[in-house]
């Protein structure tokens, strides 16, 4: 890969000999290519800077090497941050999700299709063919891709022009610089924290981080015993007795814990600052359970309806945990033991230990507030001539493309404001 392009240095620089490019976007992962795109399309001169070999690695791991593009419908609520709502609304509805619909659809040339369930793919079922479609675009509008150039230091001079220090390469200096090296998540994939130990040492805050989207793990070795069952159930995190989330939906048992798009979408409330103190509580079946433990005719077993409703292996252990005789009789079961039956299949409380960590996590929460940026352009108030979008910021989609919206979005806005500033 041929080096970044120089511009003519400005007059103020201090050093006038040192090229200075326009723009520098660091990061090629989905919100550094849309900022880079947009940024190029509203006439920057963009230098793209790619840790790693190959750009768009989270794009081509995610949904399975299926990309989960988009949703099919937003609302706020599908969003979590830790500071405004209001401001985060303020950048969701710049680009409404129709448009950036159309945008993959018409701009990209790529055709989609929406799931059961409300999730959009690529037709073609294959994450290569996005990330084929956004580096075209970019070439098209002529972004210089850079790979192999990880920036581990960035800092202003008195003029302010940025400097740029990377690993086994020469210092680069640019007028603006944006930042799009995503979070902790997937680590694999390049993502080590950079950006934000980057922007802490300009001065930025950051939130609380955490993985999201995330397996939890179990410490009961019974539960492990049942590995490999899915099921559609009900899950809730209360802190005592006050419920803080609810999901309904499938959930799979493996050999560390619990996964499932269910339990991803309710991990966030264990995993984050103060969550290791909450319970987690599953529903087993959609039924009348009270109602089904309450047909004694025939002589019928306890087991019978609870193993014709769930798979043979999680209603044994339901059974065992509330100290139920498989073989005992419905009509003759104690009230104490009926009623310790009645809290495993509605109430069960999961002995959960944790979560898998960044290692697996789809995203990261938390990061540099919404409040230290300006809206329109997303550009730093901390750090003028900075500029940040995606994973980095303080803003965390729920499963089902929603964190992919985020990146199209705040990158769009981010680039466009670099590009005009």
């Amino acid at each position: 890969m041929t080096p970044p392009r120089p511009t003519q240095t400005p007059p103020h620089a201090s050093h006038a000999a040192e090229p200075v490019l326009p723009l520098v976007v660091v990061g090629a992962g989905a919100a550094g290519l849309t900022a880079a795109l947009f940024a190029a399309r509203a006439g920057a001169d963009v230098t793209l800077l790619e840790s790693g070999r190959r750009p768009g690695v989270k794009i081509l791991a995610s949904g399975g090497g299926r990309c989960n593009v988009l949703p099919s419908e937003v609302q706020l609520s599908d969003f979590f941050t830790h500071g405004s709502d209001n401001a985060m609304r303020n950048v969701l509805r710049g680009w409404p999700l129709a448009d950036v619909h159309r945008f993959f659809t018409e701009d990209l040339g790529l055709p989609l299709k929406t799931e059961p369930g409300g999730k959009v793919f690529p037709r073609s079922d294959s994450a290569r063919d996005v990330l084929t479609a956004l580096l075209r675009a970019c070439k098209s509008a002529g972004v210089h891709l850079v790979t192999g150039a990880r920036v581990h230091a960035l800092a202003a001079d008195g003029d302010g022009i940025w400097q740029l220090r990377l690993d086994d390469r020469p210092a680069l200096r640019a007028q603006r610089v944006l930042l799009a090296t995503g979070g902790l998540s997937l680590p694999k994939s390049g993502s080590d924290g950079t950006g934000w130990r980057v922007v802490q040492q300009l001065g930025h805050t950051l939130t609380p981080r955490f993985p999201a989207l995330v397996p939890i793990t179990m410490s009961d070795a019974g539960f492990a015993g049942l590995a490999g069952i899915s099921l559609r159930a009900t899950l809730e995190v209360r802190d005592n007795d006050r419920l803080i989330a609810r999901e309904h939906g499938d959930l799979l048992f493996t050999h560390r814990g619990l996964s499932g798009p269910a339990v991803l979408q309710i991990s966030h409330h264990l995993a984050c600052p103060g969550g290791e103190s909450r319970t987690l509580l599953l529903r087993f079946g959609e039924q009348d359970w009270r109602a089904a433990l309450a047909d004694g005719r025939g002589g019928r077993t306890v087991a019978s309806p609870l193993r014709d409703a769930l798979p043979t292996r999680l209603a044994d252990l339901l059974l065992s945990r509330a100290g139920v005789a498989s073989d005992a009789r419905l009509a003759t079961l104690a009230k104490p033991a009926r009623k310790a039956l009645m809290r495993e299949l509605e109430r069960c409380a999961v002995p959960w230990r944790g979560t898998e960590g960044y290692k697996t996590a789809e995203v990261t929460a938390g990061g540099v507030p919404l409040s230290e940026l300006r809206l329109k352009t997303l550009e730093s108030r901390v750090a003028p001539g900075l500029f940040l979008c995606g994973e980095l910021l303080d803003v965390t989609g729920r499963l089902g493309g929603y964190n992919f919206l985020w990146a199209w979005v705040s990158g769009r806005r981010a680039g466009e404001g670099a590009a005009q500033t």
